[in-house]
Order: structure tokens, then C-alpha cells, then sequence
């Protein structure tokens, strides 16, 4: 088991359609995988069980504002999912996480500090890992 520093990560993310893309000053990135917890309840119980349900993820990625890249742009006003695909250890080009996502982008600036962006997704689908 190896220990990775996130400098070492990369992100590639259709912008809707076409080939997927390195996003350029991405900075930092989450997944969050999560699921249904239904309540399981029958007579005569006394504590409380619960059946898995569906799965789902949803993650976000910021970094540095690049305003010569437009595919975070595209793939926010598509009406396609985009496909992302994360690489932890870019060294490692065989073990990654990838899916489709609906990604939803926001844009921060000011006289205080640099641009930024930051991008909020929701999962459609599954969320793989190669290799599985």
C-alpha cells in the first residue's frame, strides 16, 4: 500500500460531448459515494434494522480560474452527462475512478485574491474504479 500526496492527481472531464479532457489549474477534489438506508422494521422487534439501498456519488473539484478553458463551461450548460475520470496518482495511469456526472460550475474573483472556480457534481450511474 502506498501513501499518495494529491499533487500527484489528475482530472480528465468531457465537456458534454467529445473526448474527455485534463482540466488545467484543477486544485483539489472529493467523491462521495453514499446510499438509501431504509428502515426494516417487523412486529416485535426492539431494535431498529435497515436494508441497503440504491447507490449514488457526488464529488466537486476547484482550482485556479483558467479562462482560456472553456469545457467547464460546455459541460455545465450540456444537455448530456459528462464523463470525468480521476487519476490519485497520475505516475499510476492504470488505476483510476471514472463515471458520468451532471456538473454544476461556479466562479469566484475579486480585488483580494485570484480567480477561482469550483465545480459541484451529481453522479449518473454508476461510479467505477479500474481496476475494479
Amino acid at each position: 500500500m502506498t501513501t499518495l500526496h494529491g499533487k500527484g492527481s489528475v482530472l480528465y472531464m468531457s465537456p458534454g460531448t467529445g473526448a474527455a479532457v485534463k482540466i488545467t489549474e484543477a486544485a483539489d477534489w472529493t467523491i462521495d459515494v453514499d446510499f438509501d438506508k431504509d428502515p426494516d422494521p417487523a412486529l416485535g422487534d426492539t431494535w431498529e434494522t435497515r436494508l441497503k439501498g440504491l447507490l449514488r456519488f457526488t464529488g466537486s473539484f476547484a482550482g485556479n480560474f483558467d479562462d482560456a478553458q472553456d469545457d467547464l463551461w460546455d459541460a455545465t450548460v450540456a444537455t448530456t452527462v459528462s464523463k470525468f475520470y480521476l487519476y490519485p496518482d497520475s505516475g499510476t495511469a492504470t488505476r483510476y475512478y471514472y463515471g458520468n456526472i451532471w456538473p454544476q460550475v461556479s466562479v469566484a474573483g475579486g480585488v483580494a485574491g485570484k480567480e477561482t472556480f469550483t465545480v459541484a457534481f451529481e453522479g449518473d450511474g454508476q461510479l467505477a474504479k479500474n481496476p475494479a
